[in-house]
């Protein structure tokens, strides 16, 4: 009797282990939680001074609801505190679409906004967390980093002078105009620096509207035979020059009489990707005038 009790009782410990098992298995399984942040995206508009970031979150998990959803953003330097910025999916703020699960957000890339805003000298990756916090308390997050690519060309300042006076001879003169370029990526990557000729009385472009080029040559190279050089003084400095040639009254020919009036020199750079820098007006107009005794 005692034996087949004995059996009895092990063939239930051995089934009762088995449920045990399988059930905590089970349990194990549907405990398991996957992360529900997904397609993250980060955009430099860079004509605009503008980041964008975005993340797909699910709207709860465990029937718990979406609380928030933020951005840790530490620019170039994974060393540096963050800035949090909150991310929203309310059709504002540089989000698209109202309640599509795609929570953005557009910032000005400005130190008004960001403690790590992007640099005109940084390149390489960019650094971001996005976390996404439930109502039950729980948290999911997901780092990445992006790499710049291209940064765009800089034209740092300009120097032109606000007003020529045009000789009454048949001589010539040259206004040196100068123009400092920036390029994170390296001075090699700028491919020109020039400007374009707006006549505001005659309401045309100069040159037949092709760029003047600005070089940054130390003066070395003709550009003009037989020995007309940009006047720039150091090559490879990151300031481009040219001297602007202005004819005199006395000339015969015509196309080397240089119109007086009201120019609007705009500037800009070119990098070798063909990208642009933001247009620069100089604050003043250039006026190119008559000497004082041709204006009697």
């Amino acid at each position: 009797m005692n034996f087949y009790f004995k059996i009895i009782i092990n063939i239930f410990i051995i089934f009762f282990s088995f449920i045990i098992y399988h059930g905590c298995e089970g349990s194990s399984n549907s405990s398991v939680i996957e992360n529900p942040l997904g397609n993250l995206q980060f955009t430099y508009l860079q004509d605009d001074r503008v980041l964008y970031f975005a993340i797909e979150v699910e709207s709860s998990v465990n029937r718990s609801p979406l609380e928030s959803t933020v951005l840790l953003w530490y620019g170039t330097d994974t060393t540096v505190s963050p800035d949090n910025l909150l991310l929203n999916d309310e059709g504002e703020s540089g989000d698209i679409i109202k309640g599509d699960e795609l929570y953005s957000l557009k910032v000005l890339n400005d130190s008004l906004f960001l403690s790590n805003p992007i640099s005109l000298n940084d390149t390489g990756k960019v650094h971001m967390k996005f976390q996404a916090t439930y109502g039950n308390g729980s948290s999911f997050m997901i780092r990445d980093s992006f790499f710049l690519g291209n940064i765009i060309p800089q034209l740092v300042s300009v120097s032109a002078s606000d007003t020529i006076i045009r000789p009454s001879d048949n001589s010539v003169i040259f206004e040196l105009v100068t123009a400092r370029a920036h390029d994170a990526n390296g001075l090699n990557d700028i491919r020109r620096v020039g400007f374009v000729s707006y006549h505001v009385e005659g309401d045309s472009f100069l040159n037949k509207g092709n760029l003047i080029n600005l070089y940054d040559d130390g003066g070395e190279v003709v550009i003009y035979e037989p020995n007309f050089t940009s006047g720039d003084l150091n090559a490879n400095d990151g300031i481009f020059s040219f001297r602007v040639p202005v004819f005199g009254a006395g000339n015969t020919d015509p196309s080397l009489q240089t119109k007086t009036g009201t120019f609007n020199w705009i500037f800009d750079a070119m990098d070798m990707s063909n990208t642009y820098s933001d247009t620069v007006i100089p604050v003043s107009y250039t006026h190119l005038t008559l000497p004082t005794s041709d204006l009697v």
